[in-house]
């Protein structure tokens, strides 16, 4: 058994993963509501500008996710973030000199591209750091870095735009990247899985065959993709929602900082998730909560319960996250989970997608009540489909168990066969 050392660096690791998530996504949040905004102002309020930009960055996400996933099963998944990081972080410089309209949507979707490798490649290196009992925890707390970061950007994005200029926002968020990336490299040792010897995983599609074969990803990925769908919708009414009840704008932000909240606080409780079994009926849970906050969001027009209710959500959204991660590093082999979760990814994202463009078709005539409530309603849909997971123990595939990183520096690491064996996504 790996001894107390070794624990205390391989969660010394997973915190600078999460204080790199936080950095990161603080600029992120800040960087992305300046883009909303230069791109508002340029084009005369255009909404079809925004929507171009929002939808194109999403997309190219989507479209570059089977490469960016293999990056992580191919490379040393350490360098591969930092690379993300780098990059991404350079598409904001280019960002901030740029003028034209086409050119903003362009350099978006290219940032977009770019940061699609780091989460694949981050979640499937949590599950080489530490053993089966602390990836709840290891990635409980990366999401919670990754929230406090999101609330974060979004509580200072507008100021900063007014104060300074949205160019000052990219030029940051670029620095938070660079900060991120110097976090990462700081992490000692060598993350890559042996592909040679194991020719039946290779291929940029082997996670989603993978995806599309393994009874228990599939109809977990699909379950919480359909949960996003009524998330996105329901994200197009969050503010028309708060007018209709009488709490505005200033009910909206509080709103906002509630899920965050939420989100945080799942990150915490994640820890307790240990073991095939708590993984589905915590992820079956997680459908059920966010069903009925979202429904009785939209059935019950009082501020103070609807914040309560955003409180609950936020931490079934990060379980149910942290627990679909959870799933692909118990059932997909090491050498594959980079490509599977970036496979998984892709779906989520195709499905906030789509709910943009439906929920913003669907609010005119159903109202935003009655968005929320639809909202609901397919998460229940959601939660009948996640009752249908197997019950079955996974075969267990390689667990890593804890390394002594300091270790690894010079011997490098590879994913260890283990008589027991499995991802926002973190």
């Amino acid at each position: 058994m790996p001894g107390n050392s070794t624990y205390a660096n391989a969660e010394s690791a997973i915190r600078r993963i999460a204080i790199a998530r936080l950095i990161s996504w603080t600029g992120t949040e800040a960087a992305y509501i300046a883009l909303i905004a230069l791109i508002y102002e340029r084009s005369n309020g255009s909404g079809v500008w925004i929507a171009a930009a929002l939808l194109s960055a999403l997309g190219a996400r989507v479209l570059v996710s089977p490469w960016a996933g293999l990056l992580g099963d191919y490379f040393d998944r350490r360098l591969v973030m930092v690379g993300s990081d780098l990059v991404a972080g350079a598409c904001f410089v280019a960002l901030a000199t740029v003028h034209s309209l086409p050119l903003l949507v362009t350099v978006a979707a290219i940032a977009g591209a770019a940061e699609a490798p780091f989460s694949p490649a981050s979640s499937a290196l949590l599950a080489m750091l530490v053993p089966e009992e602390r990836r709840g925890w290891a990635s409980g707390t990366v999401q919670a870095g990754t929230s406090t970061g999101m609330l974060l950007g979004a509580a200072c994005g507008g100021l900063l735009v007014a104060s300074f200029g949205a160019a000052s926002a990219f030029l940051i968020n670029a620095l938070s990247f660079v900060v991120s990336a110097l976090l990462v490299i700081s992490i000692r040792g060598r993350f890559r899985v042996d592909l040679e010897q194991h020719a039946e995983h290779r291929g940029a599609l082997r996670g989603v065959r993978l995806l599309l074969r393994a009874k228990p990803l599939r109809i977990s990925t699909y379950s919480i993709a359909l949960v996003a769908l009524g998330l996105g919708m329901a994200n197009v009414a969050e503010l028309p929602l708060f007018v209709s009840i009488g709490a505005g704008k200033i009910g909206f932000g509080v709103a906002v900082a509630a899920w965050a909240g939420g989100q945080i606080t799942g990150g915490r409780l994640a820890s307790k998730v240990v073991g095939p079994r708590r993984e589905r009926l915590v992820l079956i849970a997680s459908c059920a909560l966010l069903s009925a906050t979202i429904g009785l969001a939209g059935a019950i027009p009082l501020f103070a319960v609807v914040a309560l209710l955003f409180v609950a959500a936020g931490i079934g959204n990060t379980l149910a996250n942290v627990c679909l991660v959870l799933l692909v590093q118990r059932w997909a082999p090491p050498q594959v989970q980079s490509r599977a979760l970036a496979a998984i990814e892709a779906t989520l994202n195709t499905a906030v997608g789509i709910s943009l463009l439906v929920g913003g078709l669907l609010l005119a005539p159903l109202g935003a009540r009655g968005v929320y409530l639809l909202a609901g309603g397919l998460g229940a849909v959601a939660t009948a489909m996640a009752l249908r997971i197997p019950r079955d123990r996974a075969p267990i595939r390689a667990a890593p168990e804890a390394v002594d990183v300091d270790a690894t520096r010079d011997e490098g690491l590879q994913a260890r066969r283990s008589p027991r064996t499995v991802p926002s996504l973190v």
